[in-house]
């Protein structure tokens, strides 16, 4: 079993020998929190990761090698069951920027722009910046270039990246999908991703000769399609021993339930329709963990450069994944779901100080939760409405009773998936033991699907138990909170 008491959806029976280079260990002793003084402003420095399950290896993933994440999650709280709002990365990532629920701030596809909806909303960048604060992002941060470009939350622009950056002569083709993966041996910042830590780098140099604090976000945009990394890391993992499992649809869910990994079928390497060779398979499982070891050296990269220049003691780092994802299990390839391996994401939260550093939270928490947990933290009064509640009780003690529940929503057809307006939107809700989504026809506003699945066991949804007669009271509750949470968020 692993860590965590879960086996890894992954087994492969060895990997590959070569290591990833281990960055000097890092966290706060009591020499170091003497340092701060109390009146000292904290910083904030948050990695947004694009498409990143918790396939991690302090998640208890035997397989994922991460030893810069682990290590991060070794001095901070690492979040089991954290949730976002809606599972792609435009609404996912404005839920957390903004505070607000999809419904509330008008953002559920690719294309809307939070500001056309909200414009005077406050950020969670923004409050920190109109706290004096010296606020730098790099790479993806909001959803891609029109977005990230919101003036408002930044003390200058955010540089501009590449979302599906090839290397290789068979791939470069303008910024079109071509190949769904790459591997070419090359330097690390040869790729995106290696450019946005360098960009944090210097804005941590920078930002410790400013007599100010700063909240510094670093958009990594690995493991997302293509999944193209430094050959070195592709060689980290023995390909020929991948394999999957729970490959079936839940039993009795309805087709709105799911998709046609549209996203995934763009690459000219990949079938307009019908299942994937297995040997295709096996190089996108490999390329989704290269794209992860990847993505964990660039974070240590960046962890390292703090701890050199000695801004580790005040600063809260953040570690967040914006939305889970399928890899041939139920039926999928991608995310845009409403099921658990795209809902459920990684958050890790290391703060100076917090007595449950070091531990692990099984409480439920949203996304949403994020903007006020870090107000608080750094003691800074929220400009505007906030939906999420302040995680800071389980900072301090991870085994605190925590009641809530987590929403996500997801609509259907979805445009970036499949053309035409929008007919359907399935609202979810997970307790500790359950989740129920229900589908609504948006034009009637009649529910048209129910979905009922026992979660307390099981790490993805097996069978829909909606309509069964020994589950219609935990049904009918359920399906009451779903009602009441989409009436109440305008809808």
């Amino acid at each position: 079993m692993s860590a965590l008491g879960r086996t890894p959806v992954f087994s492969p029976a060895a990997i590959g020998s070569i290591l990833l280079p281990v960055m000097p260990a890092f966290g706060l002793n009591a020499a170091d929190e003497t340092k701060r003084e109390a009146d000292r402003p904290l910083n904030v420095l948050f990695f947004f990761v694009d498409d990143l399950r918790p396939n991690l290896g302090c998640y208890g993933d035997r397989v994922a090698l991460t030893p810069n994440i682990d290590r991060l999650a070794g001095s901070g709280v690492l979040f089991t069951h954290s949730y976002c709002q809606q599972a792609v990365s435009n609404p996912s990532r404005t839920s957390l920027l903004t505070g607000l629920r999809p419904d509330e701030n008008g953002v559920t596809d690719l294309e809307t722009h939070f500001r056309d909806i909200v414009p005077d909303v406050v950020t969670l960048p923004q409050l920190f910046r109109n706290n004096g604060y010296l606020t730098l992002g790099a790479g993806k941060v909001y959803h891609s270039t029109p977005f990230i470009v919101d003036e408002p939350s930044w003390t200058r622009p955010v540089p501009d990246y590449l979302p599906r950056a090839y290397l290789l002569p068979q791939n470069l083709v303008e910024n079109a999908k071509m190949s769904s993966f790459e591997s070419a041996d090359v330097a690390d910042n040869a790729y995106p991703d290696g450019k946005t830590a360098d960009y944090a780098i210097e804005y941590l140099k920078e930002a410790s000769t400013e007599n100010k604090p700063f909240f510094i976000a670093v958009g990594l945009t690995k493991p997302h399609l293509p999944f193209c990394a430094p050959a070195k890391y592709w060689e980290l993992y023995d390909s020929a021993t991948f394999t999957v499992s729970d490959r079936d649809r839940p039993a009795g869910s309805p087709d709105l339930a799911f998709h046609n990994w549209e996203e995934l079928r763009g690459y000219r390497d990949i079938p307009n329709s019908g299942p994937l060779s297995g040997q295709k398979e096996e190089i996108l499982r490999k390329g989704y963990y290269a794209c992860i070891s990847y993505m964990d050296a660039q974070v240590g990269r960046v962890l390292e450069t703090l701890d050199k220049l000695g801004l580790r003691e005040n600063t809260v780092i953040v570690l967040w994944g914006d939305h889970g994802y399928h890899l041939g299990e139920q039926d999928l390839w991608g995310k845009s779901t409403n099921f658990e391996l795209d809902a459920r994401v990684p958050l890790i939260i290391s703060s100076p100080g917090e007595k449950g550093s070091g531990k692990e939270c099984n409480a439920i928490v949203e996304t949403l939760d994020i903007y006020p947990t870090l107000a608080e933290v750094c003691g800074l009064t929220p400009q505007g409405k906030l939906s999420g509640v302040s995680l800071k009780p389980l900072l301090d003690n991870p085994d605190k009773k925590w009641s809530n529940v987590a929403y996500n929503q997801f609509i259907r057809p979805y445009g970036a998936l499949r053309n035409g307006k929008p007919t359907h939107m399935g609202y979810s809700v997970r307790t500790s033991d359950w989740r129920c989504t229900c589908w609504w026809d948006l034009k009637s506003g009649e529910m048209v699907e129910k979905e009922l699945y026992y979660m307390k066991d099981y790490s993805l949804e097996r069978e829909n138990l909606a309509g069964r007669k020994e589950y219609s009271r935990v049904e009918a509750d359920l399906t009451d909170r779903l009602i009441a949470y989409k009436n109440q968020n305008g809808n």
